[in-house]
């Protein structure tokens, strides 16, 4: 699992880096890191997410970009009520791929879908899907609002703060 995120992130990493060498370049890449609270039955489990993802954008226009996203959510465990115990924390390794609409110059709407690999005991996949709301405070930083959903567990109310590179 480890090897298939690894390889997404430097598949990535390597477009950008060959896209960003051209300023008129419509590709564009950005590395996020990831707060969310867990809803649903994913917050009888769960407290909170904490994690981080790369993204890469490449403008289909003036409004509207093609987007892939890639990276890890590690969900930490519950105490279990009536013991000193905790639930053991969780890792979701989120595969997506969406759009991202520009209604101004600096307020966006976004809607990815995909897989999300779950690690721990009995580490599923399930389908994922991310609408979100986010305003771009300048050239290098953005601010997203949006709700995660891991299809019949629940998912994740949360904050994604991005640097472009």
């Amino acid at each position: 699992m480890k090897k298939v995120f690894l390889g997404t992130i430097f598949c990535l990493v390597v477009l950008a880096t060959n896209a960003q060498k051209n300023n008129d370049s419509k590709i564009a890449f950005n590395l996020g890191g990831e707060l969310g609270f867990a809803t649903g039955n994913l917050s009888n489990v769960y407290s909170l997410g904490i994690g981080a993802t790369a993204q890469l954008e490449y403008s289909y226009d003036d409004k509207l970009k093609i987007v892939a996203n890639s990276g890890i959510i590690e969900y930490v465990g519950k105490k279990i009520p009536g013991t000193s115990t905790k639930f053991r924390s969780s890792a979701a390794i989120p595969v997506l791929g969406g759009v991202k609409y520009n209604f101004a110059s600096n307020f966006y709407g976004t809607a990815l879908f995909g897989v999300s690999i779950f690690s721990g005991v009995g580490g599923t996949s399930k389908f994922t899907y991310i609408p979100g709301l986010g305003f771009k405070a300048n050239d290098k930083f953005d601010v997203l609002i949006k709700y995660t959903g891991y299809s019949k567990v629940g998912g994740a109310f949360g904050v994604r703060v991005s640097y472009a590179l």
